[in-house]
């Protein structure tokens, strides 16, 4: 696990501060260890998801010149074919 070295402040009401604590304590686990562990499940995965789609989107929706398959596998084939030739 990572070094945890950066603290933050979160004010809560005491209805939200005694429902998170009794479901910390449920799970066995301390406050500040149930709420790391939602931030990152929810917030930063979220935002990695995010990303990747926008990603996905932006890769997909490029215009790149395809040949003809035919011509793209026999140049694979020729390719290969000339690799084990080297060997």
């Amino acid at each position: 696990m990572a070094t945890l070295i950066h603290k933050i402040q979160v004010l809560l009401s005491h209805e939200q501060y005694q429902a998170l604590l009794a479901l910390a304590k449920a799970q066995g686990k301390r406050l500040s260890g149930l709420l790391r562990e939602a931030v990152v499940e929810q917030l930063l995965k979220d935002a990695r998801r995010t990303a990747k789609q926008k990603a996905f989107e932006e890769i997909t929706s490029m215009e790149l010149p395809v040949g003809d398959w035919s011509e793209i596998e026999k140049g694979i084939e020729r390719d290969h074919s000339g690799a084990r030739k080297r060997s």
